[in-house]
């Protein structure tokens, strides 16, 4: 299994996204990063530019997921497979990392904090959302077919 070095960045960025859909009025998103990922600079800065990334870009990164939902209304998907589904989508269409390992981060983190179907949901949007992306040149990620080679 690839676990990356940002998953503490990816869950607290998903609890402030969970929790700034629940409550947009509470405190600061400074502080709330700095209450859960501590004294760890990069990790702080990975939180903020996905949170932020995902908040400035939430409507074309919603499109994206609405595009290859299937029998499934967007506005049904539960809070949390939104925004880890959102999470996933922003870091393949603005993160130079392999697709496998964004693509695993998302799965794993909807099985933790989702429920028992969410890890299976998020790798099949995402991998289609990956597909789009890539036929229209907009994949950020580094493709398979690229990681293979080097």
């Amino acid at each position: 299994m690839l676990i990356d070095k940002n998953r503490r960045a990816r869950v607290v960025a998903l609890q402030v996204l969970f929790s700034n859909a629940l409550n947009p009025n509470q405190g600061s998103q400074e502080e709330m990063i700095a209450e859960r990922v501590k004294k760890d600079e990069e990790q702080i800065r990975y939180a903020n530019r996905l949170i932020s990334g995902v908040t400035l870009r939430m409507d074309e990164l919603d499109g994206q997921i609405k595009a290859v939902l299937e029998n499934w209304k967007f506005s049904r998907l539960a809070e949390t497979d939104k925004n880890v589904l959102r999470i996933g989508t922003y870091e393949l269409m603005n993160v130079r990392e392999p697709v496998a390992i964004l693509i695993n981060e998302a799965i794993e983190i909807a099985k933790e904090y989702g429920d028992k179907k969410s890890g299976s949901f998020v790798n099949g949007v995402l991998d289609k959302i990956r597909k789009n992306l890539e036929e229209a040149g907009l994949l950020a990620a580094i493709p398979v077919s690229e990681v293979k080679k080097s």
